[in-house]
């Protein structure tokens, strides 16, 4: 199955100005798919570092007959354009992009997001900026695995090569994209994958397209901008009322359980609407390719209303365990 020439056949592309100021306007070509059923609720999908919106593959799969999924690649990432330095990539400018996605390009008005990484942090930025804006708010926002509060991360050697500006073009230069998305494979997904995998081998593949690899020592820059501001944004988002579900991978040692842990009763416990927490025992980073039926069935809970009668999910000792829960009265 060739993942890759599927998803791409399924998108379309949009132009975006970056809001950068660095940037000076600079246009570039962003890729956007729409799967699922038109018309149904509708889901958008942000990805995370270093790959795209291809990690949705299997979830928008599990969801297509009761779903529009809407994904978009960021600059940088996947399909879309990949201007090298000194184009600057800003967690703040695909939030922007996202948002005129979201209110000028899908028009949305009922819809959830479900953010992963890096996109965890976008997706933060996105509901307090719809909020500035008075325009239509998601009715969930949906947290997955991700360094959302850097100082309980694990930064793995390799990111700390590629960050460090004395070591990230020889990184990058000495990095293929078969490389990128092996190891990846044999360290973040659970079971462990290799390049005979469907999914792995479609990392590679958009890792390859428009020289991906080039810009990883300028798209983890992010990181950066997240160490700068992450406390910022939790706390904006804990005033924020959008109902909020935290659902992390257990085996996940690059963004590990002490981070959701952290955030969940810091930030989210007692913030206002609803707030879920949930664990999912069988999955490591990238929860929604470990796991996309599961995922699948924690987000048909979100719409349907209150699971506090569940404990673990299916009755199955392998079950995503909800692990905590808030109606936003700080009662729990």
């Amino acid at each position: 199955m060739d993942i890759f020439a599927q998803w791409q056949d399924g998108g379309t592309e949009v132009r975006w100005r970056s809001t950068t100021p660095a940037n000076d306007g600079q246009e570039v070509a962003v890729f956007t798919r729409r799967s699922g059923t038109p018309g149904a609720p509708a889901l958008v999908c942000v990805h995370g570092f270093p790959t795209s919106s291809i990690d949705y593959w299997g979830l928008a799969h599990e969801l297509r007959s009761e779903a529009e999924i809407f994904t978009v690649d960021f600059p940088g990432y996947g399909l879309s354009d990949k201007p090298p330095s000194p184009y600057v990539y800003s967690l703040y400018d695909d939030a922007r992009l996202l948002v005129h996605l979201i209110t000028d390009v899908w028009q949305l008005e009922d819809y959830r997001i479900v953010t992963h990484d890096r996109g965890s942090s976008v997706g933060i930025l996105v509901v307090t900026m719809l909020a500035e804006a008075k325009a239509p708010m998601p009715a969930d926002l949906v947290i997955t695995n991700g360094n959302i509060y850097l100082p309980l991360a694990n930064l793995t050697a390799y990111q700390k090569a590629l960050l460090d500006d004395s070591t990230s073009r020889a990184t990058a230069a000495a990095t293929t994209p078969d490389m990128l998305a092996a190891g990846l494979g044999a360290s973040t997904f659970m079971p462990r994958r290799t390049l005979e995998d469907a999914e792995i081998a479609a990392l590679a593949e958009c890792f390859a397209h428009n020289d991906g690899i080039q810009v990883l020592p300028d798209t983890i820059q992010y990181l950066h901008e997240r160490a700068a501001d992450e406390t910022r944004w939790l706390e904006a988002l804990a005033a924020n009322p959008v109902d909020t579900t935290l659902v992390w991978g257990l085996h996940d040692t690059v963004a590990p359980l002490r981070v959701a842990n952290h955030v969940w009763h810091t930030y989210l416990k007692d913030k206002p609407g609803r707030s879920r927490y949930w664990v999912v025992p069988g999955a490591d980073h990238y929860v929604q390719c470990d796991a996309p039926k599961q995922l699948a069935d924690i987000l048909r809970l979100t719409v349907v209303g209150d699971p506090a009668e569940l404990q673990t999910l299916g009755d199955t000792p392998e079950g995503p365990v909800l692990v905590d829960q808030s109606d936003g009265d700080g009662t729990g």
